[in-house]
Parts: C-alpha cells; sequence; structure tokens
C-alpha cells in the first residue's frame, strides 16, 4: 500500500511538473462557430505544445501523439494553412547559423478576434435595447405615484378630477410632497367635510413650513400639539380667553 501510494505522489508529481499547456478558452468555445474542426483544433494544441522548444514540429511526429493518420494530419495542416489560419513562416536561427521554419498564428488571432469584436457588438446592442424597452416599459415612480393619487381621490370624491386638479397633483409631487402626506392631507380635508384643493393645499404648506415629511411625523406633531391643548384647557381660564379646538380653522378655504 505505501509503494502504491509512493508511485502515485511520484506520478501525481512528475504530471505537473511536465509542464503545461495554455489554451486560449476562447479558442476551445469558439472554434466551431469559425469553421475549424475537431481534429483540426488538436493539431493546433499539439503544435502550441510544442512552440517553446520545437516551432515547427514533422507532421509525423504529430501524428504518432494522435489516433490520426499522417495523411489525415497532413490534410488538417493544409486546411488550415490554405484559410490562412496557420501560416508557415522562416526565420534566421543565429545559434544554428541557418534559416528555419515555425508556425505562426496571427491569422487565427486575427479570426477570432473579428469573432469576438461582432459578438460584442451584439451584446452591447441586446443591452442598449434591453435599456430601452425598460424605460418605456417600466413606469416612473412619479408616473406610478400620480395614477395611485387620481385613483383615491376620485374615490373619495366620488367623481373624475378635472385638468387643473390633475395639474394640483402634479405640482405636489413635483414640490416633493410624498404620495403618503398627499393622502394623508386629503384624508384630513375628507374628515373636516372639505374638500377642496386649496384647504389641502394649506395643509401641506403647513407641514412643509415645520419640516414634517412622513405621515409618522405628522402624527407626532399632532399628538404633541393635543397635549398642548389639554395643558391649556387644565389652567384655570382667565376671562375673554378663547382657546381653538382645531389647529387648521385658520386656513382659507
Amino acid at each position: 500500500m505505501n509503494n502504491k501510494t509512493s508511485v502515485y505522489g511520484s506520478f501525481t508529481q512528475a504530471l505537473f511538473f511536465s509542464g503545461v499547456v495554455s489554451v486560449p478558452k476562447y479558442l476551445l468555445t469558439h472554434y466551431k462557430s469559425i469553421g475549424i474542426t475537431d481534429r483540426e483544433v488538436m493539431v493546433l494544441i499539439q503544435i502550441l505544445c510544442e512552440a517553446e522548444t520545437n516551432p515547427y514540429p514533422s507532421l509525423a511526429s504529430l501524428a504518432a501523439r494522435m489516433s490520426a493518420t499522417l495523411t489525415e494530419i497532413e490534410e488538417s495542416v493544409g486546411h488550415l494553412v490554405e484559410r490562412n489560419l496557420l501560416a508557415i513562416e522562416r526565420y534566421w536561427n543565429s545559434a544554428e547559423q541557418k534559416w528555419l521554419n515555425s508556425y505562426r498564428f496571427v491569422g487565427l488571432i486575427d479570426e477570432l478576434a473579428e469573432l469576438w469584436a461582432i459578438e460584442r457588438s451584439q451584446q452591447l446592442e441586446e443591452e442598449r435595447t434591453l435599456r430601452q424597452t425598460q424605460s418605456t416599459s417600466a413606469p416612473t415612480p412619479v408616473k406610478s405615484s400620480m395614477e395611485n393619487l387620481v385613483r383615491v381621490f376620485e374615490q373619495e370624491l366620488g367623481r373624475p378630477l378635472t385638468s387643473i386638479e390633475c395639474e394640483n397633483l402634479d405640482r405636489w409631487l413635483s414640490t416633493h410632497f410624498s404620495e403618503e402626506l398627499i393622502i394623508e392631507a386629503l384624508r384630513r380635508g375628507v374628515s373636516a367635510g372639505i374638500r377642496n384643493f386649496r384647504y389641502l393645499d394649506s395643509i401641506l404648506r403647513e407641514w412643509e413650513k415645520k419640516g414634517l415629511r412622513t405621515k409618522a411625523e405628522v402624527e407626532a406633531e399632532d399628538a404633541y400639539f393635543q397635549a398642548r391643548q389639554e395643558k391649556k384647557a387644565s389652567r384655570p381660564k382667565k376671562q375673554g380667553s378663547k382657546t381653538s379646538p382645531n389647529k387648521y380653522d385658520n386656513f382659507y378655504l
């Protein structure tokens, strides 16, 4: 068992230290798209495997590593060269003082680059179309709030809103009054039996002066106002003094 483990460990070490071949993932996932066959891409990988030590491996050595015959390897290399995906170039070897051949992959890189550019252009166009579709189809927050306010007001008033009333709602939203506050002002107007838009506007302006931006802040202010009124009511009244039961009584209608 120890022997087997030792052999396995030695093999694993030898396997990883025997070297690796860097093959672009884009080539492996797209070679079919540029008309390269499985056998041809395997030939390219075998040539890449020798690139550092032997830039021009013989066809016989390639065939010896593959299940294809020498004739099939010759056909594959010939087809790649014919399509300019693989080029055979001569270079001067100063160490050996002679001209030698080497394989070059410039044509293959150009073909993949063109395919990548087309795909990238299509992707950007799809993203642009999607953004346009989303911007036209998805309702904006203001538009959605406006539609909801019109529906609520028409339900409370029991009639369609006039164009001027709709302009008032739009103005309130544009002034950054929240939908929640506008509906709360309507609720208070209805409770008081006053459904005049000028009355609702006076309520909203009063809240704006006090810096009240949410329904919770308005309710807290109401509680504070009520506490003050009760405190005043508990004090002995001076003759001629009057108290106002509603803090909105002096608003214009």
